[in-house]
């Protein structure tokens, strides 16, 4: 279907890498990104992926989804489950490896990303109870640190995604215009992007985030509503698209008419934030020293209290939120001391929110390379000016 090519031999073979590097005799991994990593077909129901040190990794899932994934995907087996609980079989998969009794990871933690897929308190127990012998060890780090860097071949495929979204974002500055409702802007760029490929609005926040007038400085999701745009406000535009199941994610923002002298400076804080960030973001920094001086210019610009970001990761279909970009260790959320290497992707992220004026968000993949970045989204940071 694509023309660019997953090597997907070296990443499974890095993947059991990891697991003997992580003195593991097997993974039962069962977060979202970590079942496509290993999988590479679209997986979107309750899943593990078990990977063992040495031998066949296997996908265990809903016994309707099997045959689907076992043909799109790369795992040859695949075992499918309904009436027994998925953890059973995974046990089960264990005894006849004959690690009953050995180290075994799992990926345990907590992320406001919901679909992140950690363990669940039943499965855990579950897999306890069955493999009473067994040592079970929080693995989740193991993913994690495989998926910061991207393959060349992930990148390029992030690229047609991002333009995917960059062309729904085209098309609703041509069809944008007071009166219309937020729902229907969403299905202009909904089409576009369906039109020149996009494969899935991956976002479990609305699919296409739209919002207008007061809606723009709440700062959080934003579905899109029955609200009518009206003349004189700020449009947030948030657009989801998905190809080759890396995901497209391109936020910008139109006004309704020339902007007041509020609306303005709100413009140009936003802007120049933004522009500070892909400055910033260079190779050799840490991601918490990219926070520090980002939000040091904001500060000493008195911006402070309506500009924020900065960034959250991004990746293939459930690789969304890890790392967010700040300077505070939070377990499973950020990493401020990584160093920022070639082919590491972030969504770098502004918002700049101000109570009764309005509110603005920008969201680009930026992929760092060798002496530098590539912000992949070719859509300026002002927002469109609709007369």
């Amino acid at each position: 279907m694509y023309t660019v090519h997953i090597d997907y031999v070296s990443r499974l073979a890095a993947m059991q890498q990891a697991v003997r590097e992580a003195g593991l005799a097997a993974l039962v991994g069962t977060r979202l990104k970590t079942v496509t990593h290993a999988c590479g077909a679209f997986c979107p129901w309750r899943s593990t992926v078990l990977v063992p040190a040495e031998g066949e990794i296997e996908l265990i899932c809903p016994g309707m989804d099997a045959m689907r994934l076992e043909q799109e995907g790369w795992l040859k087996r695949v075992v499918g489950y309904s009436r027994r609980p998925m953890m059973e079989i995974v046990a089960d998969r264990l005894e006849a490896l004959g690690l009953a009794e050995a180290r075994i990871g799992f990926e345990d933690g907590s992320s406001v990303y919901l679909p992140e897929g950690f363990i669940s308190r039943a499965e855990y127990e579950a897999l306890e109870t069955a493999l009473p012998g067994a040592e079970l060890v929080d693995a989740y780090r193991i993913i994690d640190a495989l998926t910061m860097v991207k393959e060349d071949a992930e990148v390029r495929l992030m690229r047609q995604a991002t333009a995917i979204v960059d062309h729904g974002h085209h098309e609703v500055a041509k069809a944008l215009r007071p009166g219309m409702s937020e729902k229907q802007v969403a299905g202009v760029a909904e089409k576009a992007m369906r039109d020149v490929g996009s494969e899935f609005a991956w976002t479990f926040t609305g699919g296409q985030e739209i919002a207008s007038g007061p809606r723009t400085w709440t700062g959080a999701c934003t579905p899109a509503s029955d609200k009518l745009i009206q003349q004189g406000e700020f449009v947030l535009l948030d657009l989801h698209g998905m190809y080759g199941l890396m995901l497209g994610d391109v936020a910008h923002n139109a006004v309704m008419g020339k902007p007041s002298a509020q609306q303005q400076q709100v413009i140009d804080a936003f802007t120049a934030t933004c522009e500070k960030l892909v400055e910033t973001m260079q190779p050799g920094r840490t991601l918490g020293e990219v926070a520090v001086t980002v939000r040091g210019f904001v500060e000493e610009n008195d911006w402070s209290g309506f500009v924020r970001g900065f960034g959250h990761g991004i990746g293939h279909f459930g690789h969304e939120w890890y790392p967010t970009l700040t300077n505070i260790e939070i377990p499973q959320v950020s990493e401020p001391d990584y160093v920022l290497e070639p082919n590491y992707m972030q969504m770098i992220a502004v918002t700049a929110n101000l109570v009764g004026v309005g509110g603005l968000r920008m969201e680009r993949p930026l992929v760092i390379t060798d002496s530098g970045n590539e912000v992949l989204s070719k859509l300026p940071f002002e927002p469109y000016i609709v007369a």
